[in-house]
């Protein structure tokens, strides 16, 4: 279970980009995408979503 407020989990990231699950896997296996692997899944810092956009790359 995260308790981190500063975290997203992958659906979530989706939802708050506006992207397919398949263009948000795309983005987060490039190198300087901050994100937390715990269990089975994929967890993403709020701050990396926010560069993600900044740079333009959603």
């Amino acid at each position: 279970m995260i308790v981190n407020a500063d975290l997203y989990s992958f659906s979530q990231a989706t939802e708050i980009l506006g992207i397919t699950p398949q263009r948000l896997f795309e983005l987060a296996v490039a190198p300087g995408v901050e994100k937390v692997h715990q269990g089975n899944s994929i967890y993403f810092a709020k701050e990396s979503l926010r560069k993600l956009v900044l740079r333009g790359d959603v």
